[in-house]
């Protein structure tokens, strides 16, 4: 996984939420690249996942793209209703502390 300086800022960020005493803290690295574009997994790349709207883009994306988008919505619906993005249907996603600084891949 990519260690850069925005990566370990975000985990940092983290952190330090929870030393305040903040709600536990999710954090995840979306690293798929978009089909037909040469500029990496950039931000706001992972907004049509997100959001179930890979329909409406012009980009060719393949079965792995609606997989990894509909795995998404259910990481997100479960955070939504329950506060915590692992469900029934979902693999753990541990919140991001300083015993265990976890962030979940997507890719």
């Amino acid at each position: 996984m990519d260690k850069s300086p925005i990566h370990k800022g975000c985990v940092d960020f983290y952190l330090k939420r929870n030393a305040l005493g903040a709600a536990p803290a999710y954090a995840y690295y979306f690293q798929r690249e978009l089909p037909d574009d040469d500029a990496g997994a950039f931000h706001s790349a992972e907004l049509w996942y997100m959001f179930g709207t890979l329909e409406r883009s012009w980009r060719p994306f393949t079965d792995h793209d609606v997989h990894l988008s509909e795995q998404m919505l259910d990481y997100w619906t479960n955070f939504m209703k329950i506060g915590n993005p692992a469900g029934k249907n979902c693999e753990p996603w541990m919140p991001c502390s300083r015993e265990e600084p976890f962030v979940k891949i997507f890719e």
